[in-house]
């Protein structure tokens, strides 16, 4: 026997039949899946982004019968928003939203819609869900600069943990730093150091409060060299100690 049989995957033919038998099905039940064109204007919607657009888009879409992904009703549901997810993780990808922040927001819905245990719940998350892929979004248009100074705001959030200087910066641009640097400072309004010390204290802050991280590991990963010098930094960016914080806001 062919060993691609053993394993069930389809071949053309296979692909066909499945298509013929459940196209006529549906005809017999009268279903048939949302028109791509509304997909399409959702994607838009998503990516202008035009929160009120978007939900009244999601609105007709659901409005028509979803597509039968399960014998169980709540796992059709699920698997219905887990393409949901994976369009909108498209959308906001060519919107120019960096890939690791729009799989890791994909990885959380989808982990989310996985742990839901009822159909309303699980309808809500996907309006959830289209909201905050918006926000993302709109926090992502509101640092859209030249394609250079993109790419360095892009370089920096990427590499944050890292002790990042301005002359290795400038390479991955093919700049002076000099001239990199006026023109970081004409278009963001800040200097390059300052904006690399508001991402740095941005990314420390999710580290104090969504983790129970040791505080010399958090130093460790942004490569402080020691903890004195963390709880320096903290106190100048925070106004208080790392302990301090994390004691004051984390949940």
């Amino acid at each position: 026997m062919n060993s691609s049989k053993k394993v069930g995957v389809l071949h053309m033919e296979d692909i066909q039949i499945i298509l013929e038998r459940n196209m006529v099905k549906n005809r017999y039940q009268n279903y048939s899946h949302p028109p791509y064109a509304l997909e399409k204007k959702l994607v838009q919607a998503i990516q202008k982004p035009d929160l009120e657009e978007s939900m009244k888009l999601l609105d007709e879409i659901n409005l028509l019968e979803r597509a039968n992904l399960s014998n169980k009703p709540l796992n059709s549901l699920k698997n219905s928003l887990i393409a949901s997810c994976t369009i909108f993780t498209r959308a906001i990808i060519e919107a120019g939203v960096d890939s690791e922040s729009a799989f890791i927001l994909s990885d959380y819905y989808i982990n989310l819609i996985d742990e839901s245990d009822t159909v309303p719940k699980t309808v809500k998350i996907e309006y959830m869900m289209l909201e905050s892929f918006i926000s993302i979004v709109s926090t992502h248009k509101s640092y859209t600069f030249s394609p250079i100074v993109n790419k360095v705001i892009s370089y920096i959030k990427k590499h944050i943990e890292r002790k990042l200087a301005i002359e290795d910066i400038a390479k991955t641009v093919n700049l002076h730093p000099n001239y990199l640097s006026r023109l970081f400072k004409t278009e963001v309004g800040i200097t390059i150091l300052d904006f690399i010390d508001r991402e740095r204290i941005t990314a420390i802050q999710n580290f104090l409060i969504h983790t129970n991280m040791p505080l010399r590991d958090i130093s460790d990963i942004f490569e402080f060299g020691s903890p004195p010098y963390f709880t320096a930094y903290c106190r100048k960016h925070l106004g208080m100690t790392a302990r301090e914080y994390r004691k004051r806001h984390m949940k």
